[in-house]
């Protein structure tokens, strides 16, 4: 016998589609951005927060205009 023959199950496979268990979601992404957001602001509320007494333009009054008597 013979075992070099050609065999019609012998053919090539098409590529199977491959799916992956651990990939990351849409709604996954949005909780990430969620958290970091909100990690982000709450750092933001802290460092104003603790630096209270920071000049800044906001809260800096400038002297009145001096009016000329010309």
């Amino acid at each position: 016998m013979d075992n070099n023959k050609s065999k019609t199950s012998d053919k090539p496979k098409p590529p199977t589609k491959l799916r992956l268990e651990n990939t990351v979601d849409t709604s996954g992404m949005w909780f990430t951005a969620a958290v970091l957001f909100a990690v982000l602001a709450a750092g933001v509320i802290i460092y104003r927060a603790a630096n209270d007494d920071t000049r800044t333009a906001a809260n800096d009054t400038l002297p009145a205009p001096v009016s000329s008597s010309r």
